[in-house]
């Protein structure tokens, strides 16, 4: 796939606490430099992003109640509102999965409809975390995510890790099956986001045939760069 083709359907991601704000103004460049569809960042560093566009035009995606999102509704709205006022033009939250997995689906829906509020217009994204869901949990959260009015659904938070036959801890990579299993139930209603350490243009072009229509990396750039132009 050419570089201009997978750049359009990549976004770049800042989600982990140990980065400092050179980091940050370094995705920010690479974004432009790549045309990507957003850069992910915490809404603490937004006021930073935007010092560093300057009105140059970049989609920002902020994350809501990462990575556990165990909190209410009313507090997801909350930072949805805070974060859309601090700039950003897209918001990603995490699905309280502990609501998922305890089949607490009138639960699960309201706090879709107070998500999905709360952002109006803007693109809304929630994190499904497949990895810790059976199929049929994944197949009842995509089909809410349809009725409720969700843009994108994205296959993981893309940082945990489980053991190896050796009990050490590897990270989890996102795989094709992650993909379609939320893409066989919304099609062409909701968006696909694959996200979990996707760190080549051959594993992002495997994803987006298995029927992803975006990538999140944290690698965009190395991954851009490989890429023919």
């Amino acid at each position: 796939m050419k570089r201009e083709e997978l750049s359009k359907k990549m976004g770049g991601r800042i989600l982990e606490s140990y980065y400092d704000y050179a980091s940050v103004k370094n995705l920010v460049y690479e974004g432009l430099e790549f045309g990507l569809d957003c850069i992910q960042v915490f809404p603490n560093m937004l006021p930073k992003v935007q010092e560093v566009l300057e009105g140059r035009r970049l989609d920002l995606c902020a994350v809501i109640t990462y990575p556990h999102g165990t909190f209410l509704p009313e507090q997801k709205a909350f930072e949805i509102k805070d974060a859309l006022e601090s700039g950003a033009t897209q918001v990603e939250f995490v699905i309280h999965n502990i609501n998922v997995r305890s089949g607490n689906w009138e639960l699960v829906r309201e706090e879709f409809q107070a998500c999905r509020k709360a952002a109006g217009d803007h693109v809304l994204k929630a994190i499904v975390e497949v990895e810790w869901l059976t199929d049929e949990q994944i197949q009842k959260v995509s089909q809410l995510a349809i009725e409720e009015g969700l843009d994108r659904l994205t296959t993981s938070i893309g940082v945990y890790t489980m053991p190896d036959e050796n009990k050490n801890d590897v990270g989890i990579r996102c795989k094709p099956d992650d993909v379609k299993k939320i893409k066989a139930i919304v099609g062409e209603q909701v968006k696909v986001v694959a996200q979990g350490r996707i760190d080549s243009a051959e594993m992002a072009e495997e994803l987006l045939l298995a029927g992803a229509d975006y990538i999140s990396s944290e690698f965009a750039a190395e991954i851009l760069r490989s890429c023919a132009k």
